[in-house]
C-alpha cells in the first residue's frame, strides 16, 4: 500500500507494535508535523516524501501518559519557605514518558499565584509538551483565579480547563466538610460545568480529599444526591492514601465516578496508611470498578510535610517524583499481571476522557503524535511530544530552556 500526502516531511515509525491503547498489531505510524495522519499496514511504502524512519520492529508503541495531578510550580510550603519545591523542568516529564500533564496550585496560593502558573504552563507548551491547568487552590475559599472568577478563567484562557485541586476540610480548618464547605465544592464545580460548555472543555473539579477524618468521600456523594452534578464532573484525587478512602472510592466507582490512585501514596514514600499503588488497583477492579474509570496520577513535584508516627509534627517535605506514575504503571503489568492495555488506559485514554483532551490518550488518524516506545521489559526507549524526540534510544536529546544553565550550575 502506498500513501501520498500534501507534505516535504514525515516521521514514521515502521513495524511497530501498536497498543493504542487496545492492541491493533503491527502498524507502520506517520506523524506529519505534531499530529499522526495515518496507521498503515507494516511495510507500506511511502512516495514522493521526504520521510525519516525509525525501525521499532519488536518493541512496543503507545500514546505518551497524560498525567493529571502535576504540581507545576512545585508543590510544598508547609514547613516554611525552605520546603517550596522548585517548578517542573520538561525533561522530568519527558523522562518519566510523561507527555501531556495538568498543573494546579497546592498548599501554598500565597507566594505562588494563578498568573505564574499560567505562564508556566505556556513555557512547557513552548518547551514542546502538552500543558494544561486547573484554576483555584488547595485550602482557598473562595478560590484564586486568574480574570477573577471561575467561569471567565476557564471559558476564555485556552490553558485552564477546570477548577482544582479544591479541598474539603483539610487540617481541620477552612470550611467543614458537612455545611459550607461542601456547598462552597459545589458552587465551584457547578461554575467549571456551566464555562466547560461554553468553551468545549470539561471544566471539571479536582478534589484533594481528607483521609484523616471518618467522612472522606462522603460529603461529596451528598452533594452528587443533592444537586444532580454529574458524578464525572468530579475526580477525587489520590484514593489509595487510607483504606476508609479506598472503600468510598469503591462506592464512587461503582456509581460511575472517575478514580484516581496517587503513584506516590505508599509506605516506601513515607505514607505508612497508604495501598501500594498497583494493590490498589487490583483492589478496585476486584471489587467490581470498571477498569474504564481507573485514573493513575503522580501528584508529582508536590512536596507534602512527611507522615510522622505519633505526635511529633512533621519536620520535614517528602518530595513526589514524577517517575513515580512510570513505575507504578509497570508494576501493573509486571506485579499484578494487569492487561496492559487496562493498565495503559489508566494513563492515557482515561484520564483524556475524564478531562475532556480529545486529541490525547490514543493512538489513531487526527490524534496529536505523543508517543512512547517500549522494549519487551516495557522499559521506555523513545519518548516523541508533539512529533518531536525527548528520548532517543534511552537517552535524553531535549531539554527545556535554561535546563542545561541549571544543571552545569549545580554540577
Amino acid at each position: 500500500m502506498s500513501l501520498s500526502l500534501d507534505a516535504t516531511r514525515l516521521l514514521v515509525l515502521q513495524n511497530a507494535d501498536v497498543l493504542a491503547p487496545a492492541r491493533i498489531g503491527l502498524r507502520d505510524i506517520v506523524v506529519s508535523g505534531e499530529r499522526i495522519v495515518a496507521l498503515l499496514p507494516a511495510g507500506s511504502k511511502l512516495s514522493g516524501l521526504e520521510v525519516e524512519k525509525i525501525d521499532v520492529a519488536g518493541q512496543l508503541v503507545c500514546p505518551g501518559f497524560v498525567d493529571n495531578h502535576v504540581h507545576t510550580l512545585g508543590g510544598g510550603g508547609g514547613l516554611g519557605f525552605s520546603s517550596r519545591a522548585p517548578e517542573i523542568q520538561a525533561s522530568q516529564l519527558a523522562r518519566a514518558g510523561i507527555t501531556t500533564i495538568i498543573g494546579m496550585l497546592g498548599f501554598d496560593a500565597t507566594s505562588k499565584s494563578m498568573a505564574a502558573l499560567v505562564s508556566k504552563t505556556k513555557g512547557l507548551r513552548e518547551d514542546g509538551l502538552s500543558a494544561y491547568c486547573l484554576t483555584g487552590a488547595t485550602l482557598e475559599h473562595p478560590v484564586p483565579t486568574l480574570t477573577g472568577q471561575i467561569r471567565t478563567d476557564i471559558a476564555f484562557v485556552d490553558e485552564i480547563i477546570g477548577v482544582g485541586e479544591l479541598s474539603i476540610s483539610e487540617l481541620g480548618y477552612g470550611y467543614d466538610s458537612f455545611g459550607k464547605g461542601a456547598q462552597y465544592v459545589a458552587e465551584a464545580a457547578v461554575a467549571g460545568l456551566l464555562a466547560g460548555r461554553l468553551s468545549r472543555k470539561a471544566g471539571y473539579c479536582c478534589l484533594q480529599v481528607p483521609p484523616y477524618l471518618e467522612q472522606v468521600l462522603k460529603p461529596m456523594f451528598d452533594v452528587v444526591d443533592r444537586t444532580g452534578i454529574p458524578i464525572t464532573q468530579f475526580i477525587p484525587s489520590h484514593v489509595n492514601q487510607t483504606d476508609g478512602y479506598m472503600e468510598d472510592a469503591i462506592t464512587w466507582g461503582l456509581k460511575g465516578g472517575w478514580v484516581d490512585i496517587g503513584a506516590n501514596y505508599s509506605p516506601g514514600n513515607n505514607y505508612g496508611r497508604a495501598t501500594l499503588p498497583h494493590k490498589a488497583y487490583t483492589r478496585l477492579r476486584q471489587a467490581g470498578v470498571p477498569a474504564g474509570r481507573i485514573l493513575l496520577s503522580s501528584d508529582g513535584n508536590g512536596a507534602p510535610p512527611k507522615e510522622e508516627k505519633g505526635e511529633n509534627k512533621p519536620k520535614v517535605a517528602n518530595y513526589m517524583p514524577m517517575r513515580a506514575l512510570y513505575a507504578a504503571w509497570r508494576r501493573l503489568i509486571t506485579e499484578e499481571d494487569i492487561d496492559v492495555s487496562d493498565a495503559l488506559a489508566a494513563v492515557t485514554s482515561n484520564v483524556a476522557r475524564a478531562t475532556g483532551l480529545t486529541r490525547k490518550g490514543e493512538l489513531a488518524p487526527g490524534m496529536d503524535a505523543d508517543l512512547l516506545v517500549l522494549n519487551k521489559d516495557f522499559e521506555l526507549v523513545h519518548v516523541i511530544a508533539r512529533g518531536q524526540a525527548f528520548v532517543a534510544n534511552g537517552q535524553l536529546v531535549r531539554r527545556g530552556m535554561f535546563e542545561e544553565t541549571l544543571i552545569n550550575e549545580l554540577s
